[in-house]
């Protein structure tokens, strides 16, 4: 009895605040979607949801280093709500971003999250957004060669969530269009956004000098310490509540320099 309890429960206690967030979040999008008929309030209500959905995000990349529940069935439930807020994959990161831009953040011009032209000159902003966006579904599937069961389980549930988005989008397009598709195209975007702050500039071999740190302790409570991102990078097994500590315990070791992007400057 009690191995059937456990497989219930939580990995980590610090992840009701993630599946709490993603439930009420979840529990306003599909409100507002099913009994709102004016489209202007539809668009407020959109508007003020994307904060939440894109600290969902966040949390679906932490979900797929470390996963929420002890059952699989559950995570699959907690993913389709996840994807239908963000139109971000678990699976499709372990692919892409566990093995693939975990594997060569250190070599950018072999990343599938690459920031650099074949030539090694930096790209902008602009062009790494269009470049990720365009080529991640060819990286997924040419990492799945060499991961056969997660490529399976993409393909399943990239099926089961497009024929839930199908049926949503028959019955109330309008509702659809403004509360699930542009949220899903806006967070995607701004999730890629951010990751082009995280090894812009720096071509190091040393994994302490390889990764830029926001440490700001705001930005870490809403979006679940996805600033530590040179400790994610040393640990990416490490659940996403321990690493402001092991940061601490790395800090005289980190010689990254200085990044100076807007958003590095600002929440360093």
């Amino acid at each position: 009895m009690a191995k059937i309890t456990d497989s219930f429960t939580l990995r980590y206690r610090d992840d009701l605040a993630p599946l709490v967030l993603v439930a009420i979040t979840a529990a306003l999008q599909w409100a507002c979607y099913l009994w709102l008929q004016d489209v202007t309030i539809v668009l407020v209500c959109a508007v003020l949801l994307l904060l939440p959905e894109i600290a969902i995000s966040t949390a679906l990349h932490n979900h797929s280093h470390v996963s929420i529940f002890r059952n699989a069935w559950l995570n699959r439930v907690l993913e389709l709500l996840m994807f239908m807020q963000t139109g971000m994959y678990a699976v499709k990161f372990k692919l892409h971003h566990n093995n693939g831009h975990h594997l060569h953040y250190m070599d950018p011009e072999h990343d599938p999250s690459k920031w650099v032209y074949a030539n090694g000159k930096k790209m902008s902003r602009l062009t790494y957004i269009a470049h990720y966006f365009i080529t991640y579904d060819y990286h997924v599937l040419r990492i799945g060669r060499e991961h056969k069961r997660l490529r399976r389980e993409c393909l399943i549930q990239m099926l089961v969530s497009y024929m839930l988005l199908a049926v949503v989008i028959y019955i109330k397009p309008i509702n659809a269009l403004i509360l699930v598709l542009a949220p899903i195209l806006l967070v995607w975007l701004n999730f890629i956004h951010l990751t082009y702050d995280d090894h812009v500039d720096l071509y190091a071999k040393d994994p302490y000098a390889a990764s830029h740190t926001k440490a700001n302790r705001l930005l870490n409570w809403v979006f679940f310490n996805n600033g530590y991102h040179l400790a994610h990078h040393l640990k990416p097994g490490l659940h996403w509540s321990k690493l402001p500590e092991y940061h601490r315990q790395i800090a005289h070791l980190i010689t990254a320099p200085p990044s100076y992007t807007p958003l590095n400057r600002a929440f360093r």
